[in-house]
């Protein structure tokens, strides 16, 4: 990093990360926030730069975990509506007309795979409040911070001796 992070860097950084949590007022507020402030005050040093970059990787990197476990969960949840449609005679033309009553198996079925859905994605929530909560923490006594499990779209920039040595505001290419 540079060698002198002033106190407006630092807030900079730290505000990028937690502008995330304006995802709860307005939806997609957690990549619209962060990549405002990240755009207007990226030039002002590296260190604003990186960790603008790296709040956005992590953001984009959630929302790709996320429609994942959705994704393959579409799957199950449809084989386990069959599995209780099928119980049900549904798809046998003498018993379709039967008292519909849901059978405690089928049923099971559906809510475990729903609950095992439903907490993959509060892990991934939970993950993320304490990733955010621990890089802001990290932004604000200038230090760097690597999100776990990011993929990197947006590569941070290394710091090259010309870069330390030369004044912070620097322009980004």
């Amino acid at each position: 990093m540079e060698n002198s992070i002033t106190t407006g860097q630092k807030n900079t950084a730290t505000f990028i990360h937690l502008s995330v949590f304006t995802q709860f007022i307005f939806p997609l507020g957690n990549f619209i926030a962060p990549l405002l402030i990240w755009a207007a005050l990226k030039r002002d040093s590296i260190f604003v730069d990186n960790h603008g970059r790296r709040a956005l990787n992590f953001q984009m990197s959630t929302l790709v975990y996320a429609i994942g476990i959705v994704i393959i969960s579409i799957p199950f949840i449809i084989y386990q509506i069959v599995n209780i449609v099928d119980t049900q005679g549904y798809f046998d033309l003498e018993t379709q007309f039967d008292h519909f009553v849901l059978p405690n198996a089928a049923a099971s079925g559906l809510i475990i795979t729903a609950l095992v859905f439903g907490l993959l994605l509060l892990a991934l929530f939970v993950v993320t409040l304490f990733s955010v909560i621990s890089a802001a923490v990290s932004a604000s006594n200038g230090e760097d911070y690597k999100y776990p499990l990011t993929i990197n779209f947006l590569k941070p920039r290394s710091v090259s001796p010309v870069d330390s040595a030369s004044d912070s505001s620097t322009e980004v290419s």
